[in-house]
């Protein structure tokens, strides 16, 4: 080689170098708060329809802890809300992403006062404000809030995340360098062990009794894990067998120093020798594919038993970003092959745990499973087509997409035994299938009132009768909502108002002791769409905390000393209203 060869290569390196920095450095952000770092939620953790978006950060069960701003930056975003994540700050810093403080308790004095004139000039109480990037200057290490409780948390914390502004995708804090003790590994529970081709089944062994169980083909069997000295093993199985097409799930949870708290694990990894499987890795995830976790879990499992047991194979309609194997994690057995498998489980601090296991392929001359014929009335649905049905007084269109794999549609009806619904039950496919986008589904109703129409809606009916709100309003004939769950419906209606209920306030009460009005809001069916408060006819700022119905106004200049009368307005989804007017004195 040259000395110009020499020198191209060179300045080659090292432009590559300085093009691909450290995407993580562990010095640019801060702890956002000043007492030790023990999470009660990770990164990517196992949610109801959605992937956790950050760091779930303990509070000694305490609220009003100080949230420093993780970097120097800006405010860019202000949001208040009843639910979700309550009073959140959104902070944009030079290095192109953003912090995110949620369930805080309040904002630091200019911003608390600057969202409280936006509350005003809006007659709202949840806002979302982007403020210009010269209002609110962040400085690294400054206080911005306190934490709290707010919105949907279920306990005293901060939820902290860090996003890329350039996709808006949050990205993992954990790998920032934060100083959070870790040196426990993952925990794998079982396994979950699947037939999936049409002539596939598996035989698996009782270690104990030396019994043989079959698997057939769409069906499952678990796979118990126990610890003996540190190594991760089967409990109770010594042999696995299998003919054609199966795959497998782990159920597995991380822990950290000093918390009980199941955290998400960061790295699933299943192998065959140096083969890659299936690989998952929670780096970062976009809030458009958070919904994806019901096709990346075992969703049947986690309804029926509660546990998440994540897939180590890709279904058909799952968009998720996530996987780093170009293999989709099914395996196929034959007879005489000897295949020795092993999981890596990973955490966000490199603490790795390992299981090693062998699957051994059999004839599949022995009995085979006989491919199960489609049911009475079943039409197929095709995850990447749009499916539409129609029956006499029932309809149900199915969007491209919504499916996550093939299936066969289910459809059929009960009487109507409830005279408060105007419809039988429509039991629309299995609720144990999960939908990614919204179906559209229409009911007739029968000896509807004209009167009602207005308070008619699609209610979710449970095996044992109960009823709940699931959308809709009266179209044309027709009842017509837009659902993310297949399950029992019928038609239903709202004609009952809210409930105001007045906890430290009465008529004519002297309020010159009390700091605040407090009031409890209920709505039987149809769920809270809309309050205002007023005194003297002037609107007045009600906070909101819906999980626990909570509205609460706390007294500053806009009620002064004197007699006032106190209006509280609350209305349903249906539109039913409730009207409480209470004189007071303050």
């Amino acid at each position: 080689m040259n000395i110009k060869s020499i020198t191209v290569a060179f300045l080659t390196l090292l432009l590559l170098g300085s093009a691909h920095p450290d995407p993580y450095p562990d010095d640019y952000f801060r702890s956002p708060l000043g007492i030790d770092l023990y999470l009660a939620g990770s990164f990517a953790e196992m949610r109801n329809n959605h992937f956790h978006a950050g760091l779930d950060i303990k509070t000694q069960g305490q609220s009003g802890y100080r949230v420093y701003g993780a970097a120097d930056g800006w405010v860019s975003r202000i949001a208040v809300s009843p639910s979700g994540y309550g009073n959140a700050l959104y902070v944009s810093h030079p290095n192109g992403y953003m912090t995110v403080y949620a369930h805080l308790k309040e904002f630091r004095d200019d911003i608390k006062e600057y969202v409280k004139d936006h509350q005003y000039k809006q007659q709202e109480f949840a806002v979302n404000i982007f403020p210009n990037r010269d209002q609110f200057k962040v400085s690294k290490g400054e206080v911005v809030a306190l934490s709290g409780n707010s919105g949907s948390s279920g306990g005293p914390h901060l939820h902290f995340e860090i996003r890329d502004e350039r996709t808006g995708k949050p990205v993992n804090p954990a790998l920032w360098g934060f100083n959070i003790t870790d040196s426990t590994p993952p925990r794998i529970y079982r396994l979950k062990a699947y037939a999936i081709g049409e002539q596939s089944f598996l035989r698996i062994r009782d270690s104990k009794t030396g019994g043989w169980r079959r698997v057939d083909a769409g069906e499952s069997v678990f796979i118990d894990v126990t610890r003996v000295n540190g190594i991760h093993q089967f409990s109770r199985v010594s042999r696995i067998e299998a003919s054609g097409q199966i795959a497998f799930g782990v159920q597995t949870h991380d822990y950290h120093n000093g918390s009980s708290n199941r955290l998400g694990a960061f790295e699933i990894r299943l192998a065959e020798d140096d083969r890659t499987i299936y690989q998952s890795r929670m780096e970062t995830i976009g809030f458009n594919e958070s919904r994806y976790i019901n096709a990346h879990v075992d969703f049947a499992e986690r309804r029926s038993s509660g546990r998440w047991i994540q897939r180590s194979f890709v279904l058909p309609g799952n968009k998720l970003s996530i996987y780093d194997s170009k293999e989709q994690g099914i395996l196929t057995i034959q007879d005489g092959e000897t295949r020795e498998l092993g999981y890596q489980v990973t955490d966000s601090f490199q603490n790795l745990t390992n299981l090693s296991f062998t699957v051994h392929g059999i004839s599949p001359a022995q009995p085979v499973a006989v491919a199960k014929a489609k049911e009475e009335g079943a039409f197929s649905m095709l995850h990447d087509q749009t499916f539409a049905w129609r029956a006499l007084d029932f309809a149900v269109n199915i969007p491209e997409g919504s499916l996550y794999a093939n299936d066969e549609f289910l459809y059929e009806t009960e009487p109507r035994v409830d005279s408060t619904l105007f419809s039988g039950t429509h039991i629309v496919h299995k609720p144990d299938v999960p939908l990614h986008t919204s179906m559209t589904m229409e009911i007739v109703p029968r000896d509807l009132p004209v009167a009602l129409r207005e308070k008619a809606m699609i209610v979710s009916v449970s095996p044992k009768g109960n009823i709940s709100w699931a959308g809709g309003s009266w179209d044309r004939g027709v009842v017509r909502t837009k659902l993310r769950s297949f399950g029992r419906y019928a038609v239903g209606i709202d004609e009952t108002p809210p409930t105001i209920r007045p906890l430290n306030i009465s008529s004519g009460k002297r309020m010159t002791a009390s700091s605040q009005i407090r009031f409890k809001i209920r709505d039987n069916l149809s769920g809270i769409k809309s309050y205002t408060g007023r005194v003297n006819g002037k609107w007045i700022l009600f906070a909101y905390d819906s999980k626990n119905s909570l509205l609460t106004h706390t007294f500053d200049d806009q009620v002064g000393s004197g007699k006032h009368i106190l209006e509280m307005t609350v209305t349903d989804n249906k539109d039913n209203t409730t009207v409480l007017s209470l004189p007071f004195t303050r």
